[in-house]
């Protein structure tokens, strides 16, 4: 059923491109005018090049005479006609070119904003590389067939000046010539389906290879550790073969497709030139005639070659599209309901009842409930994959619960605006992520509109300030990507993050891991800054190190996706088993690590 469906969509997907190129020909009236008057010309003055080089024929006498100055006024309106021809088919390129521009640039605005209404699962559900390609690279795609509507224009005003011409010479003969000629576009339907076919290939190819340097560039350090360049090299080459050998199914299939139509379009011209022929030893046609009609036969092929390379083309990038309609038609799974109610101010409670969320079939939380108060700062631990980074998810409404509720004062987080909500919280996970531009911008991108004493401040109580102003551009630092951008130690990144989430000052925190990537000085001076801006606000912390939660108001304990402890660090030493396990299993670390600290300083004593 599948497989049909998919036929299907492929058998009218040209005439969905042409219909698509032509909407957004019509959002762009000016540029799609221009384009569409200059192309129109194209017909008009290419029927006038033959009109005018058969009155010239026409010129000579039956004796083959003719005066000069008919020749040379002849020779001049045909190069007149043959100058305009050409300014109208530099202007079509030119707007077409433009029009085109324009069109790939609004869909990579409209793909990029449709990508930031979407929730976090499509992120899950869809590999980065497809995201990316299907971004940029498959957006020349869109661009390629806007440039073919314009081809299609182009080649087929030429073709109906020409035709237009030749039926007013004869009738007859553009019949044959005419009839003949298109025949050679019937394989073109056949070997355009296996261009279709070939497209996809090549273009799962491309993400095999994307991938290829996306895990070359993203993972340098793993593969130099195992001595895996060799290995990565041979699955980029066999990626590359890949792709090399569906590029040449295209080549091929394009040239057989061009050879049948120029074999068949070929039988014409003869059949033209014999019946003319004939025509002409009969008296029922001149010889000026017959040649004229030989040149607008001969002519026509070329704007009809030309519609089997924009068909051919279309084709080909309509293969491309899928990644990015995926995208468009994609509609966020996180929305506000009609009726969604404002979230103004701090929560004074917030209650998790029975929350439960699968993701793929595996369950991650399983009916955990919890009632937390204003201003309490609440632990969360566990072990590994215990969903304790789910459950700040939810919180954020990143995701919703697959049973269950999450309520704030009492009212569904579904039933508030998400984007309250949003703001209502902030956030600082354990892999920070910089974006590209200053170190100030970096810490104000949750409140844009902070002063720059409120950074200094922020950044300030993050631990920050002070390598910040070492910098030679202090503030100003740029950081991210680019060849002017610096960069910054785990440490550093974690407190530009940090700094973030202090200048946001939200009423709800939510901390993974924030501290994970610090030194012990530098974490103890930002656990202070931390504990200060937690005073009257409500802090969910998970942290690796259980050490730094034993001030914690509550401490909540998840361990296979259920809640198996709530409550102060003394209460679950002694009720909570998993718990108590963790706690044994981080302090026996702990005193491994200090004994290995402690050999290690003897005997380089010793040594000394």
């Amino acid at each position: 059923m599948e497989q049909a469906e998919r036929s299907a969509r492929r058998q009218d997907g040209v005439f969905q491109a042409l219909v698509t190129g032509v909407k957004m020909m019509a959002e762009r009236p000016i540029l799609a005018g221009g384009m569409l008057l200059a192309t129109v010309s194209q017909g008009i003055l290419q029927g006038m090049l033959v009109l005018a080089l058969r009155k010239i024929l026409l010129g000579f006498s039956s004796e083959g005479q003719a005066t000069v100055m008919s020749l040379v006024l002849g020779a001049a309106m045909i190069y007149s006609i043959w100058l305009l021809r050409a300014a109208g088919s530099s202007a079509s390129d030119v707007l077409s070119t433009r029009l085109a521009d324009s069109v790939e640039i609004a869909a990579i605005k409209r793909v990029l904003a449709k990508l930031l209404t979407l929730s976090v699962r499509f992120f899950d559900k869809n590999r980065q590389e497809d995201i990316i390609l299907a971004s940029y690279h498959d957006l020349k795609s869109l661009r390629n067939i806007t440039l073919a509507v314009g081809e299609l224009f182009q080649h087929g005003s030429r073709l109906a000046g020409l035709v237009v011409v030749a039926f007013i010479m004869s009738p007859k003969l553009a019949a044959i010539g005419f009839i003949i000629g298109p025949l050679g576009l019937l394989p073109a339907h056949w070997f355009g389906r296996k261009l279709m076919t070939a497209a996809v290939r090549q273009r799962e190819a491309v993400s095999a290879l994307s991938t290829s340097f996306l895990q070359i560039t993203g993972a340098i350090k793993g593969i130099k550790a195992n001595r895996g360049e060799a290995r990565m090299l041979a699955a980029a080459a066999d990626n590359t073969a890949a792709y090399q050998q569906f590029m040449e199914h295209s080549t091929r299939a394009r040239a057989t497709s061009r050879f049948l139509f120029e074999a068949v379009s070929g039988l014409g011209l003869v059949l033209v030139l014999t019946v003319g022929g004939r025509d002409v030893a009969a008296g029922a046609l001149t010889w000026q005639s017959l040649l004229s009609l030989l040149v607008a036969v001969v002519a026509v092929y070329s704007p009809m070659l030309g519609l089997l390379n924009v068909y051919a083309n279309i084709q080909s990038n309509l293969a491309t599209l899928d990644r990015v309609n995926h995208i468009l038609r994609s509609v966020p799974e996180i929305q506000d309901t009609p009726d969604a109610r404002r979230l103004t101010g701090s929560p004074a409670v917030i209650e998790l009842r029975q929350v439960s969320f699968s993701y793929g079939g595996q369950q991650s939380l399983d009916s955990v409930s919890a009632v937390i108060r204003r201003g309490e700062t609440i632990g969360i631990v566990g072990p590994s994959g215990a969903g304790k980074s789910t459950l700040l998810s939810l919180l954020l409404r990143f995701y919703d619960p697959t049973g269950g509720s999450i309520l704030l004062d009492g009212v569904d987080i579904r039933r508030l605006r998400h984007a309250d909500l949003i703001d209502a919280c902030a956030l600082v996970q354990q892999d920070s992520f910089l974006f590209g531009g200053t170190i100030a911008d970096n810490i104000r991108f949750g409140r844009p509109d902070a002063t720059m004493d409120d950074v200094i401040a922020a950044s300030r109580a993050a631990n920050l300030h002070g390598e910040v102003m070492e910098m030679e551009q202090g503030y100003d630092t740029l950081i991210g990507h680019g060849p002017a951008a610096r960069g910054l130690s785990g440490g550093q990144r974690q407190r530009v993050c940090i700094a973030a989430a202090l200048l946001k000052n939200a009423p709800i925190l939510l901390l993974d891991e924030a501290t994970s990537s610090l030194d012990s000085v530098s974490e103890e001076a930002v656990q202070v800054a931390i504990d200060h801006l937690m005073e009257g606000r409500t802090t969910f912390v998970i942290a690796h190190r259980l050490s730094t939660l034993r001030h914690a108001d509550r401490i909540l304990v998840l361990d296979e996706g259920r809640l198996v402890g709530l409550g102060t660090h003394q209460e679950l030493l002694l009720e909570c088993p998993v718990y108590r396990a963790l706690w044994a299993a981080q302090r026996a670390g702990l005193q491994r690590t200090d004994a290995a600290r402690k050999t290690a300083m003897a005997a380089s004593e010793s040594a000394c």
